[in-house]
């Protein structure tokens, strides 16, 4: 019976016109009422990303290395944003949001050129609602822009036109390192999906990554030798890996909640079938080299954002080896399981954070606690 209703609710959809952007609308909907932010329109909220938009490229004033203002003297592309268009901090949260809402799009495209079945792409998009890399843009409510880096990689890969694809890993890459592991996955599945699929990407997407990479890479030994402007790594090493050693386990679990169905079963398959070749190993390697990096930083969940890409993998591999109803049991099951698990953000060896779903937001504004 509940089968059977989410069938019609689906092809309700999928069947009308602009489904995209109502799959787009529902889903970011969603997210608003499982995760709502408490939202600070005090400019100290965002004192960091201010204060470096009035010198984008000179030294801010830190206490220490070890702060995340500290990391936001190199990392410049929310600054410039500021600088340009002028954003209160009312303009930055609906700056995140919108973010969020253009991710939410890019990643229903590229779920439908992978299984190239609308209501498979809109069960896969509202899976995405309710784990923490589905809803980066919108989850915290300060100075962290997570969502916009995983925005401009995903936008980068789907582009055509490869000039706007390198300002988009540019821009990503000075808005957070880390955004390197997502074009790195990216990169690797064009070298394996590419030549066996009808779908055609065409952009020529490793060495669009590569030519960004080169650049940022030019752009921050400018910024360090020329301009002088300190690039502190307080916090990040293998000292801080040891320490949270502990966390690994379940900040994993908690990384893809549901989509790990989709990714083990993947590997089984392919593993069990004798389909692996020296690429998915390479794969198979660095997806777990990237993931692991996350934890050589203490706020690892948010690193592990960037590993994203893998859940691509796991469905292109999936869709060839078994029939239609299982894959779509399967999505189902990744439905139901990242809804019941709550997303839970980890950092260091005993912290966590939870987000509080908007009817919890409402009592909490009518109890002056919000």
């Amino acid at each position: 019976m509940i089968i059977k209703k989410v069938d019609k609710f689906l092809n309700v959809i999928s069947q009308s016109s602009y489904w995209d952007i109502k799959t787009t609308i529902i889903t970011f909907l969603l997210i608003q009422l499982v995760s709502f932010p408490s939202y600070d329109l005090d400019y100290k909220n965002w004192s960091d990303q201010y204060e470096k938009s009035l010198s984008i490229f000179s030294n801010l004033e830190y206490a220490s290395g070890y702060s995340h203002k500290a990391k936001i003297n190199v990392r410049i592309t929310v600054p410039i944003i500021i600088k340009l268009f002028g954003l209160s901090p009312m303009g930055l949260i609906l700056f995140k949001n919108i973010t969020g809402i253009i991710f939410i799009f890019l990643i229903l495209k590229l779920f439908f050129l992978i299984v190239k079945e609308k209501n498979l792409s809109i069960l896969l998009t509202l899976s995405c609602a309710f784990v923490g890399f589905g809803k980066a843009s919108t989850i915290d409510p300060s100075q962290i822009f997570d969502g916009l880096s995983l925005t401009l990689v995903l936008f980068s890969f789907l582009l055509r036109n490869p000039y706007i694809s390198v300002l988009c890993l540019l821009f990503g890459f000075f808005n957070d390192e880390r955004t390197i592991i997502a074009a790195f996955l990216f990169t690797l599945y064009y070298f394996q999906f590419n030549n066996h699929s009808n779908n055609k990407y065409g952009n020529r997407y490793p060495l669009i990554a590569l030519l960004s990479f080169i650049l940022f890479v030019i752009g921050r030994v400018y910024m360090q030798y020329v301009l002088e402007m300190n690039a502190p790594i307080g916090g990040v090493g293998f000292k801080t890996f040891f320490n949270q050693i502990n966390s690994i386990g379940m900040s994993y679990f908690m990384f893809l909640e549901g989509f790990w169905i989709i990714i083990i079963y993947a590997f089984y398959l392919v593993w069990n079938n004798n389909i692996k070749k020296p690429l998915f190993i390479l794969i198979v390697i660095s997806s777990l080299v990237g993931s692991l990096s996350s934890f050589l930083v203490f706020d690892h969940s948010r690193s592990l954002y960037y590993s994203y890409p893998i859940i691509f993998f796991g469905i292109s591999y999936l869709r060839p080896l078994i029939s239609y109803e299982k894959l779509k049991n399967l999505i189902l099951a990744t439905l139901i399981l990242s809804i019941l698990i709550p997303t839970v953000g980890f950092g260091g060896k005993n912290t966590f954070w939870s987000h509080y779903s908007l009817p919890t937001q409402i009592i909490r504004m009518i109890t002056n606690r919000y």
